[in-house]
């Protein structure tokens, strides 16, 4: 049996729909830092390869999770890969404040201006997203983030999390 290619066998609906929470669950524990540092290798082994570290995996876990929505009929084509990068996002009480970030970031990557309902009781009333150049759960995105965050704190801003950039062509 090769290791590329279709399955022999169909893969029964219930089950990929099992897998897919499962997988979902696995992510969300490994992106809380929830899961025992020997189970975050030995997943990463098996599902990446040698090597594999937390951030690689969680990419791994959700390419996987598409992959199974792709053969649910969820998807009409293939999920492209995925490179795991993400927007680090910051709010901002005031317009002017979330410029001032933007002009003191813009060496630090490409940030994209997000015109912002307020996520957080109505005191953020504009978002910056920045696309990160690392990977979530990596020592290098925790040093991005924490200086784009500390640059924030000095324009008003405050942390709003980080998440997979909208795909091309999305407007809200």
């Amino acid at each position: 049996m090769t290791d590329d290619g279709p399955a022999p066998n169909a893969l029964d609906r219930h089950d990929a729909e099992a897998l897919i929470g499962v997988l979902a669950v696995v992510e969300g524990h490994l992106i809380n830092g929830d899961l025992d540092p020997h189970v975050v290798d030995r997943l990463g082994e098996r599902v990446v390869g040698p090597g594999a570290g937390a951030a690689e995996l969680r990419v791994a876990l959700g390419s996987l999770n598409q992959r199974l929505r792709y053969v649910l009929g969820e998807h009409d084509e293939p999920p492209t890969p995925d490179s795991g990068q993400v927007d680090l996002y910051v709010g901002f009480a005031a317009e002017a404040d979330a410029r001032a970030f933007l002009e003191a970031v813009h060496s630090a990557g490409n940030p994209e201006p997000v015109d912002g309902r307020s996520y957080d009781d109505e005191t953020v009333r504009w978002q910056v997203a920045v696309h990160s150049t690392a990977l979530p759960l990596s020592a290098e995105f925790d040093v991005e983030r924490g200086r784009l965050l500390a640059l924030a704190a000095d324009h008003g801003g405050q942390d709003g999390g980080w998440g997979s950039p909208p795909p091309p062509g999305f407007t809200p």
